[in-house]
């Protein structure tokens, strides 16, 4: 996305800044999905644990799908449920988000588009686990569009979703290369993303299943990090730390706490909305409950966690960071140097505080690349199990791998592929990756609340005394408040185009993603047409 010009003010003057769009854009529509890789690790480590159980005789193996009775199935409590969804929403995504809402919106307006992203996230989660709990168990969440919207718009969304990952998998390794040139800035990135990438790649071979220890302690690092920040935060403000007392005087400009009205709510909502989206997958989770009450608290419990650290955080960041701020003057956001905790640190005279920062972006990046490719392997093998793709992608036969060879060569030859052409221009591939990512988010919500209205309204989704069967209180105001929220945030996004002037850069930013979904319709057309797709 191209540089675009904003004017901001503060008090009597006028100073003018120019936010670095594309970088900003990139990272955050990048991170869209950072919860659901946490969601969806734990989604395929439940399928590849249950082989044990499948041995044992519980259960049998359909189509590559392991389907074990509801009696042994194993049950994520609520405590790890959380723990999963919270951690996507408080790494990256959020750390360096925070801080762009507020050039957006200010910091009233920052903080009413997190109140707003929030309550969008709670109707998503209760959509979406009323249609999953209509859908028979061996068939992946990301596939539920081939049973409900039909095959054709079905077998786009799944193929998109396998290309989310692999342009994730992409973005980690060019963040990655990012990050550590914040310490070794003379050392060509390019060097640091291949070695990544091979690191990545050596412990999805060895064993995926390290990964959730690791990600959970991190997870409980970044909470105490942001609780830290919000103490740190409070007393800056308040004058116990830094230079001089704040108080309010961010929320007492002459344009009030809320820059731009309506628009720069819009705008700042683009960017809370990528921080959360992703966490609906802990609907999933959570619909493997046999407790009806834990079914129900979950979603309640994700989202008041999520208030609960992410409103107090960016309300104490509004305190400290203006909207005029020429911290906004950046060339990318994609190192410490770009999160708003480490501003308050610094404005708290906590020096060290950018160092901690990076240490936190880059393990994430390596943990990110990590699980982007097991998951973008583990879906391909799935499509190739519903005969979405070719045979030989298939699950191994063999219980003691998880992985097939061709699907993990085939995910890494792609991902290799597109890093090749997004390092000829790497500013301007950050933006495409970002563009289609974000886009792609944004079609997943719609599709899940659509999704909804036809489960409920169709009578072939009627599935009398099931004591699984989950029923949303929101319907139908729920889906159509997403419906409208994520129509405002594609607003938002061409209106930011007809703002600065029509550029390429922004145009294939916000629409590359949308003519990606519509070609793979007409190929998923074509080939059900000539019986090549038949799920």
């Amino acid at each position: 996305m191209a540089s675009e010009r904003a004017s901001q003010s503060s008090g009597a003057s006028t100073p003018t800044h120019e936010p670095a769009m594309p970088p900003i854009a990139a990272h955050h529509g990048a991170h869209i999905a950072h919860q659901a890789k946490r969601q969806a690790l734990h989604w395929f480590t439940l399928r590849r644990s249950t082989s044990s159980l499948e041995q044992m005789g519980v259960g049998e193996k359909k189509r590559g799908l392991v389907l074990v009775s509801q009696k042994h199935t194993p049950v994520f409590p609520v405590w790890r449920i959380v723990l999963v969804t919270v951690g996507g929403s408080i790494n990256s995504s959020f750390l360096i988000a925070g801080g762009i809402t507020i050039m957006f919106g200010g910091p009233g307006g920052a903080l009413i588009s997190y109140i707003l992203s929030i309550i969008v996230l709670y109707t998503v989660m209760t959509s979406l686990m009323e249609v999953g709990s209509r859908m028979p168990a061996s068939v992946p969440y990301y596939m539920y569009g081939t049973r409900v919207l039909g095959q054709t718009v079905g077998v786009a969304l799944a193929w998109s979703y396998w290309l989310v990952w692999i342009a994730l998998l992409v973005y980690e390794m060019v963040a990655g290369g990012f990050i550590i040139q914040f310490w070794l800035p003379s050392v060509d990135r390019a060097v640091w993303c291949l070695l990544l990438f091979l690191s990545c790649v050596t412990i999805v071979i060895v064993d995926s299943r390290l990964y959730s220890p690791i990600e959970s302690t991190l997870t409980l690092f970044t909470i105490a990090a942001l609780v830290a920040g919000i103490i740190v935060g409070s007393l800056t403000a308040a004058g116990k730390l830094g230079d001089r007392k704040r108080g309010f005087e961010t929320w007492q400009t002459d344009d009030g706490p809320v820059l731009n009205g309506i628009v720069g709510v819009i705008g700042a909502s683009i960017f809370a909305n990528f921080s959360v989206q992703g966490a609906e997958a802990g609907a999933i989770m959570a619909l493997k409950s046999p407790s009806r009450y834990s079914r129900r608290m979950t979603p309640i419990v994700i989202c008041s966690v999520l208030a609960v650290l992410l409103l107090p955080s960016i309300f104490v960041t509004g305190l400290i960071l203006s909207y005029s701020d020429p911290w906004f003057d950046k060339d990318t956001f994609d190192s410490a140097d770009g999160s708003s905790l480490t501003y308050v640190f610094e404005a708290a005279k906590i020096m060290p505080a950018a160092h901690v920062i990076n240490t936190i972006l880059l393990i994430s990046a390596i943990l990110d690349c990590c699980v982007s490719l097991y998951i973008a392997t583990t879906i391909i093998q799935d499509l190739a199990d519903h005969k979405l793709a070719p045979s030989i992608l298939q699950s191994p036969k063999d219980r003691d791998h998880a992985l097939s060879p061709y699907s993990l060569g085939l995910c890494c030859m792609v991902g290799l592929g597109v890093w090749a052409l997004t390092y000829i221009r790497e500013t301007g591939g950050f933006v495409l990756l970002g563009g289609v990512i974000g886009i792609s988010g944004v079609i997943m919500w719609s599709s899940i609340s659509i999704m909804h209205f036809v489960v409920r309204w169709s009578k072939r989704f009627r599935h009398k005394g099931d004591e699984n069967e989950y029923r949303s209180w929101l319907f139908p105001v729920g889906p159509l408040v997403c419906l409208v929220f994520e129509l405002g945030v594609l607003t938002g996004l061409f209106y930011i185009l007809a703002w600065v002037g029509f550029d390429i850069n922004i145009f294939l930013f916000e629409t590359l993603g949308l003519f990606i979904f519509i070609a793979l319709i007409i190929i998923a057309a074509v080939a059900q047409h000539f019986g090549y797709c038949q799920c």
